[in-house]
């Protein structure tokens, strides 16, 4: 029965699920409560169940085992990560519905605006607007405003069909529309993979300064950093809850793990211990076994002692085996040693634009743009959705003409690009036929895998049975087994979860060829960074 006397929102205790086409639980017996006013990151592996754990959430599926118990009259609502159905309304009404009944009333008194020259409908109108300022709809639409200017929308854009929309934009128009809403509980999946970092820090100063609770997925490290003061972590079945954001969590999860680690070596310590004392134990009782040259009547004596040290050696024995021991706790196989043989090492100048400039129409992206790039530099290019960072990589492959000024590519330069959209690859392949394609040491190119967590079988999977996030790593495992020694990388990290960042950066970190890449991952910048161009600033 629900204890309202603790104040939680909502309690989950044991829960277990498992899909019928997989052989194990996604999650078994994970226990929480979630608060007034809490704050949560859920985070984990790709696949590991964190959207599923929010469609039990809202009653969209049911738990093999466990219960879910809710404060009464609950307002809970969910934005999940998948592209809303294209909704017959402009933007701004299909926002505006987050209230329902205002909602309705704008969209009337918009119906009516363009025919009042008749005296029933101009009556009508009057009220309708009355009861729409009473309600607080004028509130609301400058709340609407102020959300969808904070997440990205220009004012031209508020009176767009939503079926003009691009599919980022649908999503981000859900997402306005849920921070719109009076809820008790927001349940979100992945809010900034179409949010660029202007918008990202938007969110985070939104979502702390409203008094509701929330749960979210992300991927997002400075995001959760900010934006959490609780963490669920699923990982390998098991929910753990730490109370802290996401660097306390990592700080804690670290701590566990070596504690662990000590309590399992502690625990082999003493059971070795264990078993070397028997042994010195039983070699002791052979020798005491025998009489002293001489006697002759203390057989039995001799005997009888040896079979008592005999007896102690079996005791210790018996309870090395059986003795409660530490399990051995789960570990990351360490990244091994990566080689480039085909990745020339280069010095001087790569790459140099001299007076860029490129528009569309009347919108002008950028002008003047000057650039250097030394061989083995790391450069990010920042800057607001649509200011021409996608644009800049496909004229600097020759894909697409600039308006004004030059690029000059050094004769030495291979380019290796990563689009947003992806390879055309056989889905029929696996990642080991893809990548010896390239490279046919098949050791190496498992090396490459596995240092972008595609290991063991799974580098024999058919592709078409691998997520967005296993795709992005085999395609940037082709192109460092290309020999490539220029990597245009646009994106990448947009479906990957967090321990694949983190592999990524580090097989960046050891890649020795140049690298320029598009993110609105902050720690990605911080952590493999020398140079920054950030468009739509200075001019640009």
């Amino acid at each position: 029965m629900f204890k309202e006397s603790r104040m939680s929102l909502l309690n989950a205790a044991d829960l277990s699920f498992q899909y019928s086409f997989q052989p194990e639980p996604l999650f078994r017996k994970a226990s929480f409560e979630i608060n007034p006013g809490d704050r949560i990151g859920l985070v984990g592996p790709n696949g590991a169940g964190k959207s599923t754990l929010l469609r039990i959430l809202t009653g969209e599926l049911a738990p093999d085992a466990g219960t879910i118990a809710r404060r009464s009259q609950l307002r809970t609502l969910c934005v999940p990560q998948q592209t809303p159905a294209l909704e017959e309304c402009h933007l701004k009404d299909y926002v505006l519905s987050a209230e329902p009944e205002l909602g309705i009333l704008h969209s009337e008194i918009r119906r009516l605006e363009s025919r009042l020259d008749d005296v029933t409908r101009a009556t009508r109108y009057g009220e309708l607007l009355h009861d729409y300022e009473e309600g607080g709809g004028f509130q609301l639409e400058a709340h609407a405003e102020r959300v969808l200017q904070g997440l990205g929308f220009t004012s031209g854009d508020r009176q767009l069909p939503m079926a003009s929309l691009s599919a980022g934009q649908r999503v981000r128009a859900q997402l306005a529309r849920l921070l719109l809403a009076s809820a008790d509980l927001l349940l979100i999946d992945e809010p900034t993979n179409h949010l660029d970092m202007a918008g990202r820090k938007w969110l985070e100063d939104y979502l702390l300064q409203r008094d509701v609770a929330y749960l979210m997925v992300s991927h997002d490290r400075a995001f959760l950093t900010r934006a959490t003061m609780r963490i669920f972590e699923l990982k390998r079945q098991v929910l753990t809850v730490y109370e802290g954001n996401f660097e306390f969590y990592v700080e804690q999860r670290n701590l566990r793990q070596s504690q662990a680690m000590r309590l399992f070596e502690a625990g082999q310590g003493r059971v070795e211990s264990e078993r070397r004392a028997s042994d010195r134990r039983l070699a002791l009782s052979h020798r005491m076994a025998e009489a002293p040259r001489g006697v002759r009547h203390g057989k039995d004596y001799y005997a009888a002692k040896a079979a008592r040290v005999a007896r102690t050696a079996r005791i210790l024995r018996e309870r090395s085996r059986h003795d409660p021991v530490a399990l051995k706790p789960w570990q990351e196989d360490p990244i091994p040693t990566l080689e480039f043989p085909q990745t020339s090492r280069l010095s001087g100048v790569m790459l140099s634009t001299c007076g860029l400039a490129k528009s569309f129409g009347s919108k002008h992206l950028f002008k003047d743009l000057n650039l250097c790039v030394h061989a083995g530099s790391r450069w990010a290019i920042l800057g607001p959705n649509g200011c021409g960072k996608s644009t800049l990589f496909r004229i600097l492959l020759g894909e697409e003409t600039s308006d004004e000024g030059a690029v000059q590519v050094s004769s030495k330069v291979r380019f290796g690009y990563y689009a947003q959209e992806g390879e055309h690859l056989d889905p029929r392949r696996s990642p080991l036929e893809l990548c010896k394609e390239l490279d046919q040491d098949e050791t190496r190119v498992r090396t490459m895998l596995g240092c972008l967590r595609l290991r063991g079988e799974q580098v024999t999977h058919a592709l078409k049975t691998m997520s967005a996030g296993e795709g992005a790593k085999l395609a940037l495992a082709r192109l460092l087994l290309s020999g490539a020694n220029f990597l245009l990388l646009d994106e990448l990290t947009n479906h990957l979860d967090i321990e694949s960042r983190e592999a990524v950066e580090d097989a960046l970190l050891r890649y020795p060829g140049t690298v320029m890449f598009i993110t609105h991952d902050r720690y990605f910048v911080e952590k493999l960074t020398d140079e920054v161009l950030e468009l739509g600033v200075r001019g640009w």
